[in-house]
């Protein structure tokens, strides 16, 4: 800076030695976890992967008050677990 006596180029360079990630969150953490799936209801939704007739279903607001809630869903079928959102 134009306050140092010190040139730009004398100064010390700070070295990155590692780098240090925060963990990101799963997604059925932030929806709760596995235990959110357990006292759900399920509805004639067919599994779009196994076409499974039902799915387990519940709702949750994402965004703001005034946006519709958005409705998760996993297929009853404990073969395939299928899981997506409309």
């Amino acid at each position: 800076c134009a306050r140092c006596p010190v040139p730009a180029e004398r100064l010390p360079v700070p070295q990155v030695t590692s780098r240090k990630y925060p963990r990101l969150k799963e997604v059925d953490d932030v929806l709760g976890g596995a235990a959110a799936w357990e006292n759900v209801d399920s509805t004639a939704e067919p599994c779009p992967k196994c076409e499974h007739p039902r799915a387990y279903f519940m709702q949750i607001q994402t965004r703001s008050a005034d946006e519709p809630m958005t409705t998760f869903y996993k297929c009853c079928n404990p073969q395939c677990g299928h899981r997506w959102r409309d």
